[in-house]
């Protein structure tokens, strides 16, 4: 039996279950093809009808609804001789019922009780829509109700901070999108990080809009539906409106865009109203701006302009907003760290295969202002392992590191780099690390790595510091957090920056592979191994963000025994006899990073105190 017709056989039983299910219950049977027309386009195939009776006295017609992956996903309510959309909570196009979230996961195997569950959950959101107890869900979530309401393609982009303040804003309207921020010299700022197409006059053209908050979202029968219902609407909620109105409606004047702002116990939502004039038809002989009809060109009082545009505008577009700033694409509204994260500022040295995805993790995670500083441009080997592609070869890796961010990031706006080599030869860039409130150091570079543990240990207010570095093969990955006080880099080290603790060991000339080139080598690893050690350097660094840490710390990720071995290496005899074995591997170590006695850097300082 091949794979379609078993799954063609659960199916056939699963409906004729349902067929014995909806008979038993009195319903109606299976519904003809010319009903089932109206839901071809949701990709329902098979329905039934029942008739409940409910709490008001009225028996409704409900349609049971499977498309064609039933019984593995579940079926759909939908209400036959239901109201339009938006007068019931819950209640989509069509008719249909939305009593689960999408992509519910539900048994295969008993279709008739997850049906019966559903078919409950339905009666039961029918009957709180018929006491009015769940008319609060409008305003809980909105955007879905307000979706459904808006005309036409256009949207919206903001880049608003959701601070509940009515005031003007900066509005860039593109082909098919308006982009709003705070103000133009922001929203010019964000564009031109999108990459978004300014024009043949090569400069963003912005025009003036208004931001009304209100204290909650309103409910579909209180969506404004004329511009005279939008003008009132902004003048209950800001009484200033109507002198931002006089300034933005002047002779000439298409249209006026409003973004309004409201706050949910899940969220801040925006909805966005334009309102335009009617455009005359081409060549007509009555072309005159109604707005100014009947005085000459300046002398119309403002307060009438606005009057007249009001008036005589034909439409209030209702527009969909999506959000783009920080505090929604990082976590949604709903992430405490970020008030925090967004104003920290980290450096990260070392923009190779390690540093270059831990820099790109930190952005993801909302570290708003981030120094990027590496020496070295992008060869084509280092793609295979790189955050960058091969758009970036021969460029620096920090500055095209940035820009790459800035592009994907647009809201962060403290992305800097520095294509210089970290040394005492640039001291600019020590004064720059010094105002940093946390360093990550994945140089691999022993004497650039040594040096900046040398200043943090001689110099008081110095940034913590997390080291990262690979073991041989990536096949373990380690990270160090390293205070101000307690013990530093440099003990568990020796002089010639070999690490006092290793996970492996490797046969002679196995730690790296040679370059068909003069003193060319190189370690062999792939993106697959990287990844967790990208991951534990970026979770080290929002945790020491987040908490100041107290005192060293040191945590290792184990690679895989199977691969270390097909490469030739072996648990190292010294971790075995300290640590124990770390058997099949896949593992991550916790230990303190402590001082060493012998140590020539922090020790002697130690001693002096």
């Amino acid at each position: 039996m091949s794979l379609s017709n078993s799954g063609s056989d659960r199916r056939d039983l699963a409906l004729t279950q349902m067929d014995e299910y909806v008979a038993g219950i009195s319903g109606d049977g299976r519904l003809p093809p010319e009903t089932l027309d109206r839901y071809s386009d949701q990709g329902y195939t098979v329905g039934w009808q029942v008739s409940p009776k409910f709490s008001d006295g009225a028996c409704r017609q409900l349609h049971i609804l499977v498309n064609g992956d039933f019984p593995y996903t579940p079926p759909r309510i939908a209400v036959a001789d239901g109201p339009e959309t938006l007068a019931w909570p819950h209640l989509e196009e069509g008719g249909l019922l939305c009593v689960l979230p999408p992509n519910t996961s539900v048994s295969s195997r008993s279709p008739v009780s997850v049906t019966t569950r559903i078919l409950g959950q339905a009666c039961r959101l029918i009957e709180d829509t018929l006491r009015g107890s769940n008319v609060e869900d409008f305003r809980q979530e909105f955007l879905s109700y307000w979706g459904i309401a808006a005309d036409g393609p256009l949207r919206f982009i903001s880049t608003l901070e959701p601070t509940s303040q009515s005031r003007r804003i900066a509005v860039w309207c593109g082909r098919k999108v308006n982009v709003v921020g705070d103000s133009a010299a922001a929203l010019r700022s964000w564009l031109n990080r999108w990459g978004a197409d300014p024009g043949e006059n090569r400069k963003y053209a912005l025009r003036d809009g208004i931001l009304v908050w209100l204290p909650k979202p309103p409910i579909p029968v209180e969506y404004p539906a004329t511009p005279a219902d939008v003008r009132e609407l902004a003048k209950q909620h800001w009484p200033e409106v109507e002198e931002a109105f006089q300034d933005l409606v002047m002779p000439g004047v298409q249209e006026i865009n409003l973004v309004l702002g409201a706050r949910t116990a899940h969220g801040s939502c925006f909805f966005a109203l334009v309102v335009s004039l009617p455009q005359h038809p081409s060549g007509s002989k009555h072309s005159c701006d109604p707005l100014v009809r009947g005085f000459r060109l300046g002398h119309i009082p403002k307060s009438l302009l606005v009057t007249r545009f009001f008036a005589g505008a034909t439409k209030a577009a209702k527009c969909i907003v999506e959000r783009a700033d920080h505090s929604w694409i990082h976590g949604r509204d709903q992430d405490r760290r970020q008030s925090r994260l967004r104003r920290v500022r980290v450096a990260v040295l070392g923009c190779g295969s390690l540093g270059g995805s831990v820099a790109r993790s930190l952005a993801q995670s909302g570290v708003g202002n981030l120094l990027l500083v590496d020496p070295e441009t992008l060869d084509w080997p280092n793609i295979g392992r790189h955050a960058l592609g091969a758009q970036s070869v021969l460029q620096p890796k920090a500055q095209a590191l940035a820009r790459e961010i800035e592009a994907a990031y647009p809201h962060l706006t403290g992305i800097r780099y520095s294509n210089k080599r970290f040394g005492m030869e640039h001291g600019s860039l020590l004064d720059e690390l010094f105002e940093c409130d946390l360093i990550v150091s994945t140089m691999g570079n022993w004497a650039a790595e040594s040096f900046l543990n040398d200043c943090q240990q001689s110099t008081d207010g110095f940034p913590p510091i997390v080291y990262g570095w690979l073991e041989p093969h990536a096949a373990a990955a380690h990270v160090v957090v390293v205070p101000m006080y307690g013990a530093c880099l440099r003990c568990g080290f020796d002089d010639k920056g070999r690490p006092n603790v290793t996970v492996t060991e490797w046969p002679a000339g196995g730690e790296s592979l040679q370059e068909p080139a003069c003193g060319a080598v190189y370690t062999p690893y792939g993106p697959a191994a990287l990844c967790w050690a990208h991951a534990l350097i970026a979770e080290t660094t929002i945790n020491a963000l987040m908490s100041q840490p107290k005192g060293g710390h040191h945590y290792i990720w184990i690679g895989r025994r199977q691969r270390i071995v097909e490469g030739g290496g072996s648990w190292a005899s010294t971790w075995v006899a300290q640590m124990g074995d770390p058997g099949c591997g896949g593992i991550t170590v916790d230990r303190p990073w402590s001082q060493s006695a012998s140590c020539p850097v922090c020790m002697p300082q130690i001693n002096a105190a």
